[in-house]
């Protein structure tokens, strides 16, 4: 299962053609709301401002829109934050370079054209790496209680699905930390998985390239079907090519990548069941998120010190 993640950001490929000749004037820098502490500019909500309206296009929700899509995503970062959950820049920028590519421009020209609509990069930059964090934030906290409330849903009768699915034989590595890691730790880990990745050996000589690295776990090798995996993580395991590694994630032990090697296809007659657990549990997490956010503003001291 997994939450929807989508920026609903419908941006035509004639956008760099309709934007002005001349960039957006710099807005002035004063603070204009402070979260749990944290400041969100005015330059921050004017700019946010303009991203919903040419994402509504030109239909946009205005300051006050904008203002309390800021304060959510500032609480949803902190809270993803304490459970050590992040958005690597290289994550976010590759986000942000797949949207450049839907409209047929490179992301430097992609930052131009929004710019000349009075959106910075780092305004569509910030609100990717928030809805990245917040969706592996929810799916880590309820993703396993679905699981076990959903696994008696059978599909609907004379429901058409593909049973076909793929299996896998995985090595996990692991990156460990200790349990009350900081942040500073989480992200060294994470960069050191990072370089790591890009020298791994593969799957038979996993063990012996671990020996070489500070605190690192292989796993034994486990063979399992698509069937079993949520959609985000077998789109991923679809990507990473045979003897390559996941990208880096926080798990219970500490930063965790998977080593894909070997893929085949098979037939799996519980791909049905899991489509159908898929539908109904990716709601229940949208639900369980709306209602874990309402928490989180209900407790939060926010400060509005000007409407701007």
């Amino acid at each position: 299962m997994s939450l929807r993640f989508g920026l609903r950001l419908r941006l035509l490929p004639a956008l760099a053609l309709a934007a002005v000749a001349c960039a957006a004037p710099a807005a002035a820098q004063s603070v204009a709301v402070v979260v749990n502490g944290q400041p969100i500019l005015s330059s921050e909500i004017k700019s946010r401002s303009a991203l919903l309206t040419l994402a509504g296009g030109g239909k946009g929700g205005g300051v006050a829109a904008a203002r309390q899509e800021l304060i959510e995503e500032k609480l949803k970062l902190a809270e993803a934050k304490r459970f050590g959950i992040t958005a690597p820049d290289e994550q976010v920028n590759a986000a942000f370079a797949s949207i450049a590519e839907r409209s047929k421009l490179t992301p430097q020209q992609f930052a131009q054209a929004i710019g000349q609509r009075g959106v910075s990069a780092q305004t569509l930059k910030d609100r990717i790496r928030a809805e990245m964090v917040w969706a592996q934030f929810v799916r880590r906290k309820f993703s396993a209680q679905m699981q076990a409330q959903n696994s008696n849903i059978l599909p609907a009768p004379g429901a058409k699905a593909d049973n076909r699915a793929v299996q896998y034989t995985l090595r996990q590595v692991v990156f460990v930390l200790p349990k009350n890691a900081t942040a500073a730790q989480i992200n060294q880990r994470r960069a050191e998985a990072n370089a790591a990745r890009g020298r791994f050996p593969g799957c038979a000589q996993a063990v012996q390239f671990a020996t070489s690295l500070r605190d690192v776990a292989v796993k034994e090798p486990v063979t399992r079907s698509s069937a079993s995996f949520g959609k985000e993580l077998s789109e991923q395991l679809s990507k990473t090519k045979i003897g390559g590694l996941t990208a880096p994630d926080r798990g219970e032990q500490g930063i965790e990548m998977i080593a894909v090697c070997e893929r085949k296809d098979i037939a799996d007659d519980n791909m049905l069941r899991r489509q159908a657990m898929d539908d109904v549990g990716g709601k229940q997490l949208e639900e369980k998120s709306k209602q874990y956010l309402e928490q989180l503003k209900s407790r939060a001291v926010v400060q509005v010190l000007s409407q701007g």
